[in-house]
């Protein structure tokens, strides 16, 4: 893995402006258990681009409460592939 990840050691990302859009949260609770899912939208620039939509993500988190506070228990996130545009559509 390392062998893989050392051409990108100290480089910078080419994404500029990055930020996420949270699209419909839903909280379910059920006494000291929560469930969490909401979709994201990825937003950024890429050099000489206007912002662009770079990812879609589903996303699920399980919340417990411990000593009075709120813990990630697990975490899970799906990328959406995005829809493939039709030659003539």
């Amino acid at each position: 893995m390392k062998t893989l990840l050392a051409p990108m050691k100290g480089t910078k990302s080419p994404i500029r402006d990055p930020r996420y859009e949270m699209i419909s949260p839903k909280m379910q609770h059920h006494g000291g258990v929560a469930l969490l899912t909401f979709n994201v939208v990825n937003y950024g620039k890429l050099p000489n681009q206007p912002e662009t939509v770079l990812a879609r993500w589903n996303s699920t988190e399980v919340y417990g409460r411990i000593d009075g506070q709120w813990k990630i228990f697990h975490s899970h996130w799906s990328f959406i592939k995005p829809e493939l545009k039709r030659p003539g559509s």
